[in-house]
């Protein structure tokens, strides 16, 4: 039975780095695509400060969003996928 919580934590937690880092990088990607997300940053004072924030502010709704995913496919789906017998 602990095997099973174990491995359930444990694959939360890969989804919710996962998720989290692919919401990170979304500031940067939309910096690099979008002329106005650009100059945004460029018309405030504390240009790189403005930009560290919007990032860690993505992590952390990436971490959440991702530790939520995992805990309820964790739940539902069990681990390995054996609800499918994969």
């Amino acid at each position: 039975m602990i095997e099973v919580v174990i491995s359930r934590i444990i694959q939360g937690a890969l989804s919710g780095i996962g998720m989290g880092f692919l919401f990170y990088c979304y500031p940067f990607v939309r910096h690099l695509i979008s002329r106005d997300y650009r100059f945004r940053f460029y018309q405030a004072e504390d240009k790189n400060i403005a930009f560290k924030k919007e990032c860690i502010k993505y992590l952390k709704i990436g971490l959440t969003y991702g530790f939520i995913y995992g805990l309820i496919m964790g739940t539902i789906i069990g681990p390995f996928g054996q609800r499918n017998g994969l």
